[in-house]
């Protein structure tokens, strides 16, 4: 582990040969972008996706979303929502807001029942205490604000949960769902990119 370079080792994972002529990555990601078909069924789809997923980029996650958007002519909206967790492990549980399977049920039948489309998901922490201790190797106001055994809203990409000024900083209620401003080249460009590609094409 401690030998792996990422420069030479990461970008493997895009490697094809003979015997496999689909690269690993291939394989795991869903690369297509044309969801014609499944939009004139009327179907409808909600992803989730970690922030912090340590398996999964969710910054690749994020850019085939944009992808997909173009590709649907700017409409993905209409029937595809993506909705990014915040501090959320692989595919679920980890330090934060996690929780969230029950409201993301029901938002996508009242989505599918009622026409209502989702532009927030409640989720919920369940730690009682914060998983950053006092005095450890993170920075000590992440130990003291942690929302243990709150709730925030998980907002429909690309906006981001913004607290409101007022109120507990554990209650979603406190929280509004805002465009956050993001301009090529800041610390948060959408072009941004670390999934071992670096051509920004998509």
């Amino acid at each position: 582990m401690f030998k792996f370079n990422f420069d030479t080792d990461a970008p493997k994972i895009f490697t094809k040969t003979a015997a496999y002529p689909e690269s690993s990555m291939d394989f795991m990601a869903a690369v297509s972008t044309d969801l014609r078909p499944f939009r004139a069924r009327g179907n409808k789809l909600i992803i989730s996706s970690s922030v912090n997923d340590g398996i999964f980029s969710g910054a690749a996650i994020a850019r085939w979303y944009r992808s997909m958007d173009r590709q649907m002519g700017g409409r993905a909206s209409d029937f595809a929502r993506l909705f990014m967790v915040p501090n959320m492990a692989h595919c679920g549980g980890g330090a934060a807001t996690a929780s969230f399977a029950g409201n993301q049920l029901k938002a996508i039948t009242d989505w599918v029942e009622k026409g209502t489309a989702p532009d927030r998901i409640v989720a919920a922490n369940t730690n009682a205490t914060s998983p950053y201790p006092t005095g450890g190797l993170f920075d000590p106001r992440i130990a003291q604000n942690f929302p243990a055994s709150g709730t925030r809203p998980l907002c429909v990409y690309p906006k981001i949960a913004s607290y409101k000024g007022s109120g507990l900083t554990n209650d979603a209620g406190s929280f509004a769902c805002i465009e956050p401003g993001f301009r090529p080249g800041g610390d948060h460009d959408f072009n941004d990119d670390d999934d071992g590609r670096s051509d920004n094409r998509q």
